[in-house]
């Protein structure tokens, strides 16, 4: 897989901004503030609340599966943890906590909707390649080409199903002050050849999901 080279180091003169997670519903927008002189150019001084992302904890269980004219056991998904922020800011730390991040937001959006009656058997996550935008700040902003979604599950009449996974693109803005991300809003924009014109800006269309201390 080709990477580009992300900045070796992350500024660390702006203030800290703290932030609580709210793990009472599914991922919604939230408004992009001007912040004052101080924080306008961070990452969290871009949104005027505090983080907002999916958050729930739950375990794999036993459920029965119909599969042909067969009843087999199964187990469902599991969510995955948040990754702790980044205290290491080469090339591979910053991805590998992006990339564990966004799997962990996939998995969590999927197990948290309390409006979802099938059992999720299985979740998939598998990274095609990443770009990093330029930007003249000190935010990295980084574009990822996925498959993730679940990709089996047992259904209301007891059968199981499956499905394959199409490439989806999401951005992260990252700082030492938090992670905003956005994802592609169209179906076919996430082009690997074109992602950084397609790419949307998480400071201005996305949500913050992590503030750092």
């Amino acid at each position: 897989m080709k990477r580009r080279a992300i900045l070796a180091a992350l500024v660390s003169t702006v203030g800290a901004t703290a932030g609580c997670v709210d793990g009472s519903g599914p991922n919604s927008a939230n408004g992009s503030g001007t912040g004052n002189d101080s924080t306008a150019d961070t990452v969290a001084g871009h949104f005027d609340s505090g983080p907002d992302r999916p958050a729930c904890d739950v375990d794999s269980a036993t459920v029965e599966v119909q599969r042909g004219d067969e009843t087999r056991d199964a187990e469902t998904a599991a969510t995955r943890p948040y990754p702790d922020p980044p205290t290491a800011v080469a090339e591979d730390d910053l991805l590998e906590y992006v990339e564990s991040f966004d799997h962990a937001f996939v998995t969590q959006s999927i197990l948290c909707d309390q409006s979802q009656s099938e059992e999720i058997l299985q979740i998939g996550y598998s990274l095609e390649t990443y770009e990093r935008i330029d930007r003249d700040d000190d935010i990295e902003m980084i574009v990822l080409l996925r498959a993730a979604g679940a990709t089996s599950g047992v259904g209301e009449d007891g059968y199981e199903w499956q499905t394959d996974l199409g490439l989806s693109g999401v951005v992260y803005a990252v700082d030492d002050t938090g992670l905003a991300r956005a994802e592609f809003r169209e179906d076919g924009a996430a082009d690997a050849d074109e992602l950084d014109a397609n790419a949307p800006d998480p400071l201005e269309d996305g949500t913050l999901v992590a503030a750092f201390e």
